[in-house]
């Protein structure tokens, strides 16, 4: 059986060091972009560190790293700190300035698809969750962040 005292301290232990990789990148500089319900993001130098508490998530960026894809943000590094913590580099997008009826929703999960990674687009009453879709910032191209 499973202890109360044995559970809190894993929670606290994994909230620690959260906050101790969140103050790392601050300390190198890190600009806060914005949070959601897994993580937060920061920009250093012209890459977005997302610290994220997304298991699925990492094993998604992992999965896509280093790869040139048509709808998903560009993956530089997945540096892993446990099954349920790590820290994600990516480019750094401009907001998203479409509607979502622009969002070709069939092209990218067949992208995903063939990627093998399931990304979280998904919103209330099967709408696009528009918070994870932004765009290059030379050319436009709509680009997933969330993966």
């Amino acid at each position: 059986m499973i202890s109360i005292t044995k559970i809190l301290k894993e929670v606290i232990s994994a909230n620690q060091e959260y906050t101790e990789l969140v103050n790392d990148i601050v300390d190198q500089g890190g600009e806060y972009l914005g949070e959601g319900d897994y993580g937060v993001a920061f920009l250093v130098g012209d890459k977005v560190l997302k610290v994220t508490t997304d298991s699925e998530e990492l094993e998604d960026a992992q999965q896509i790293k280093g790869k040139k894809t048509k709808y998903f943000v560009h993956i530089y590094d997945v540096e892993v700190r446990n099954p349920k913590l790590g820290i994600i580099t990516m480019d750094n997008l401009e907001p998203f300035t479409g509607s979502e009826k622009g969002v070709p929703i069939d092209s990218i999960m067949e992208e995903a698809e063939m990627l093998g990674i399931y990304p979280d687009l998904e919103g209330p009453g099967g709408s696009i969750k528009m918070d994870n879709i932004m765009q290059d910032r030379y050319y436009g191209n709509i680009k997933v962040i969330d993966v």
